[in-house]
């Protein structure tokens, strides 16, 4: 999950728009699914890749993949991460639930599946 920071960054874009960060994650792919889920809620994002990739594991900050909003966008963006958060804490893991950002998703079993595709093999 990403975390949230207390030393923030922010970066002052030519236009006048104050990036200001609110959260760092380990892996690009979770920086992605934070974006997609800001943007969704009409708010831009940005990432900022600072990982150093000579080595197989991550340095504190030098392996920071940084998801930055814009200044007027920042409090609703932080409170909409803290909500998902708790609400991904707060989730029942009976470890076969597939959770997306729109709750649990019901998912049938593999073997109605199985039986269609060799009906259509066939």
């Amino acid at each position: 999950m990403a975390e949230e920071r207390e030393n923030v960054n922010t970066i002052r874009a030519d236009d006048g728009t104050t990036w200001v960060e609110i959260a760092s994650c380990g892996t690009a792919d979770e920086a992605n699914l934070l974006r997609g889920f800001l943007e969704a809620e009409d708010i831009p994002a940005q990432i900022e890749n600072v990982s150093f990739s000579m080595e197989p594991i991550n340095f504190g900050t030098m392996g920071d993949i940084r998801i930055y909003v814009s200044e007027e966008d920042q409090p609703r963006a932080q409170q909409l991460l803290k909500q998902r958060g708790e609400e991904f804490d707060n989730l029942e893991d009976d470890g076969e639930t597939v959770v997306t950002d729109d709750g649990t998703a019901n998912i049938e079993d593999d073997s109605d599946i199985d039986a269609e595709n060799k009906t259509e093999a066939s």
